[in-house]
Parts: structure tokens; sequence; C-alpha cells
């Protein structure tokens, strides 16, 4: 499925591959929620395709069958066995074997690592090889949105295709059309998954926009000295840290746009007022501290962490940049 915000990224792609241009390995990064591995299921259909209509795969050939029945034998696609866990060098070095033989149709053999930032170093050392020496009319595609995290060995030995969120209207626009039924304020739901739409559809259907606000309520009220930097609840955590991590960064990335005078490109707009009274409370070279801090936090969420403890502590240091 192609969206609105994708289609530069896919028409640059069919245009390489029409003059036979697509590299061996292409990375496709950008935050969670844009459509980065559907644009790559996508495009294994329409190269397996044997009749490709308007730059789309036909969904009628033998090939399309087989893709869609998730029998096409020239086709891998490697995520980790549970969710949240690693992608093991097993898995790795069975695609590589695969790669040792014959395409049975003589066309690409196509396989997609995601995310590509669960290999663990030894399974990234192993894919290595394929990249520094890949067979003939062989793609591999690595999806990510963590791509600080991806050795630079890897970064190096591929094409970037990168994924912005679109603009706010066209999101909000797509989201309208959506079938659902929901009471929720779609511009917070949008905010909440920093602009992407299919991460914004997913969380409606889960307790994440309460907490959002619960955890917003604190952050301010912890801001301006009204209330303890301990005083969020360990049940309130209970489905890990990594999401109020990532809204706690995109609160003081508005804030640090407000003190720079650009705060008509802040994301959390349902916000704006409680974060113009924060902006004055806070010094630019604090939040510039403090982004760091959640960004390093961010990057370990893969480790098991304590939540009550990753938390008390970014609240304890939100207090003290808030009250210097």
């Amino acid at each position: 499925m192609i969206f609105p915000w994708t289609h530069s990224q896919w028409h640059g792609l069919i245009q390489r591959a029409a003059e036979d241009r697509l590299p061996h390995a292409l990375i496709f990064s950008g935050l969670e929620g844009l459509g980065k591995l559907k644009t790559a299921t996508a495009l294994a259909q329409y190269l397996f395709c044997e009749s490709p209509i308007n730059e789309q795969a036909c969904n009628q050939c033998r090939a399309c069958a087989q893709y869609n029945a998730g029998t096409h034998p020239d086709y891998n696609l490697i995520e980790p066995e549970e969710v949240g866990k690693q992608i093991k060098i097993d898995q790795i070095r069975a695609l590589i074997d695969n790669f040792s033989l014959a395409s049975h149709h003589n066309t690409h053999r196509i396989a997609i690592i995601s995310p590509a930032d669960a290999m663990n170093l030894s399974s990234a050392n192993s894919l290595l090889k394929s990249l520094e020496e890949p067979p003939e009319k062989t793609l591999i595609i690595l999806v990510t949105s963590r791509l600080s995290t991806l050795p630079a060995t890897i970064k190096s030995r591929c094409q970037h295709i990168h994924f912005a969120p679109p603009g706010h209207d066209m999101a909000i626009t797509w989201l309208n059309n959506q079938q659902f039924d929901s009471e929720h304020n779609i511009s917070a739901l949008l905010a909440m998954a920093n602009g992407a739409p299919l991460k914004a559809l997913s969380d409606l259907s889960s307790d994440l926009a309460e907490l959002r606000e619960q955890v917003f309520d604190k952050f301010c009220s912890i801001g301006l000295a009204e209330q303890s930097p301990l005083s969020l609840q360990n049940q309130q955590l209970k489905q890990g840290v990594t999401a109020p991590i990532q809204w706690i960064y995109s609160w003081v990335s508005d804030l640090i746009k407000m003190k720079v005078k650009q705060a008509q490109v802040i994301v959390n707009k349902d916000k704006l007022e409680q974060l113009q009274i924060l902006a004055k409370k806070v010094e630019l070279e604090g939040l510039f501290c403090y982004s760091d801090q959640l960004i390093d936090e961010l990057r370990m969420h893969r480790a098991p962490l304590n939540s009550q403890m990753v938390m008390d502590e970014l609240m304890l240091e939100w207090q003290r940049i808030t009250s210097a």
C-alpha cells in the first residue's frame, strides 16, 4: 500500500527499477508509523509481478498469487521470532544460505529485515558479507526507526531512503478519511505519534492517549513546582517507559523550538498554551542537555529497564532544570 506521504519515495524506487539502477541494499529509515515496511513489501511484490499496472503489482499473475500466499520462493521477511526480541544469527545465516541458491523465476531475490535494529552485533556481522559481495539480482531492504543504532559498517554499505512525517494538514485529512469511531482528539493522537499517521491510527485502540494526558499533567506540574517529581506511580508505567520518554522528548523539542522563535512548527499543537508557560521557566541550555539525556534513554530501550527508576530520574532532572 502506498500512502500520500510516501509517493515520492515510491516513484523514485519504481524509476530506479525501470532503469535497472536498484542497488543491492537499501535502508528505509524514519519514525515508526510512516509505512516503511508496507512500502518495502509493496516494492518486493512489484519486482516479482509479471504484469505490473500503473506502477503497482497486478495481484493477478502467478508471482503475485505466490507472494500473497506467502510462498514465493525468492522472498524472505526476517523479523524477530518474538515481539521485542532480537533477530538471531541463525536467521541471518539461513538467509545467506538461501541467497546462494539460484532464483526460481529469474527475478530478484529479495529479503526484508524489519526492524533491522533488532539485529545483535553477531547477526549484523553475519550479514556484512552479503552486503560486501552481494549475489547478482539480490535486494536486501533494512527497515528501521532507529537508524543511529545500526553499525556504521552496515549503514555505509546501503543506500538510504528516508521517510518523513507528512504535513499536519495531510495527516489530519488522511486520518479523518479512515473509517473508525473515536472520541479522541485527532490532533492530539497525531502529536502523540510524532506526526506519524499509522502510529496515530494504531494508538486509537490503546489506552496510551489517557496515559499521555496523565504524564503531561505531571510534566507541567513538576515544571511549575506544583508537584513532587516522584509522583508517577508504577501502575501508570505498566506498558513500559519508552512511550512516556518519547512524549517527553517531543515536548522538550517543542520547548526548544519556542525558545528559538519557531513555535509555528511545533508538533504538540494541542499543548501549545501549557508549553508556552513552561518555555518561560527554563533556559535553552538546560533543554538541550535534557534532550540529550532523553535520547540516551531511548537508545537503551531494548535493554531491560526499571521503568519507575528511569522515570523518577528523568522527572528529578526536569525539576532541576526548571527550578534553576
